[in-house]
């Protein structure tokens, strides 16, 4: 055999057959951001593994990979079936064509992928959001063991604090004034910054608890358009994006540019524009993330959302203003 002819025998061996990629499972739905990793023809590594879902970095972007139930998120790949063999940390992933290739065989095919981003955040004004709000107070339910932070998100405070409610309580309330200070064209203070800070890595699980509400607040205020204010929130906490692991770091990254999980979308929209029918069976959705993350999440949502609807001006009730930072 020539060593030309060595060269290009070698080359298909590592090319997926057509019979292998018959057999491997099609990836119905790509995150907007997600999207734009698998584009790019790039290698990585598997970071951590779950039952039903799975982190890899490829180049420096990550992308979460699992099934539908998993639901639409911006760095969501969602396979329709769940492969014959899920990866292990440390595998090696590739993109190649339009298929995701781990430890050198197809995993699945993305061609055909429908792409996920969320809806365009409606207008809404004060009165909207203020009817939006009460409607979520009627169904906001905490319990008084409920782990995580949940209750942060309540008009009202339970008479008896979680250990962990306790530990937040100075950061949350620290949130809300540096919103309305935001709001108010003020510099929020160096004492209500370290408090924010402090709600970085606050909290057990895959992503803290603490991370969870601030990501909730950045995504509400970008759903507002409240941009300089959710850029002002981002700002006091991404120097500080050490005091947390690696997973949650890049969903604090996700949350500044405003994107979140699907449901956390839908229930911002349906309370910030008051509609009352939808409100129930959107926080039941956001309930259902993860351990605690949905509620822990939403609770920021609340905070930023309160803050804006007790001081957002009549003159300003719009839903796109300019406020100097």
């Amino acid at each position: 055999m020539m060593i030309a002819d060595r060269i290009q025998t070698s080359e298909r061996a590592l090319q997926p057959g057509r019979a292998e990629i018959r057999q491997v499972p099609a990836i119905g739905e790509l995150g907007l951001l997600a999207e734009k990793v698998l584009q790019v023809e790039s290698n990585g590594r598997v970071v951590a593994i779950f039952d039903r879902s799975f982190y890899a970095v490829l180049g420096s972007q990550w992308i979460c990979v699992g099934l539908p139930h998993l639901g639409s998120g911006p760095l969501h790949v969602l396979c329709q079936r769940r492969p014959q063999c899920w990866p292990t940390v440390g595998a090696a992933v590739a993109v190649t064509g339009s298929i995701l290739v781990i430890d050198n065989k197809p995993f699945a095919t993305f061609d055909g992928a429908s792409i996920w981003k969320p809806e365009l955040a409606p207008g809404w004004t004060r009165a909207g959001l203020r009817i939006g709000l009460g409607a979520v107070d009627e169904f906001w339910r905490v319990g008084s063991v409920e782990e995580g932070l949940a209750a942060a998100g309540c008009a009202l405070l339970p008479a008896k604090l979680t250990p962990l409610l306790a530990a937040a309580s100075a950061g949350t309330a620290a949130l809300d004034r540096i919103i309305i200070d935001a709001l108010h064209e003020r510099t929020p203070s160096p004492a209500d910054c370290a408090e924010l800070v402090n709600l970085i890595g606050l909290g057990p699980g895959l992503t803290p608890s603490g991370d969870d509400l601030i990501g909730g607040a950045l995504i509400a205020l970008a759903a507002l358009d409240l941009l300089n204010v959710r850029d002002l929130l981002w700002r006091i906490c991404r120097e500080h994006l050490d005091r947390t692991n690696d997973i949650s770091r890049v969903h604090l990254r996700t949350a500044a540019l405003g994107y979140g999980a699907a449901a956390m979308h839908v229930a911002i929209h349906a309370t910030m524009t008051g509609e009352v029918g939808r409100v129930e069976q959107a926080l039941a959705a956001v309930s259902a993330i993860g351990h605690s993350s949905g509620r822990d999440g939403f609770a920021g949502v609340l905070i930023a959302l309160r803050a804006v609807e007790r001081n957002f001006a009549s003159y300003k009730e719009r839903s796109s203003i300019s406020i100097g930072t």
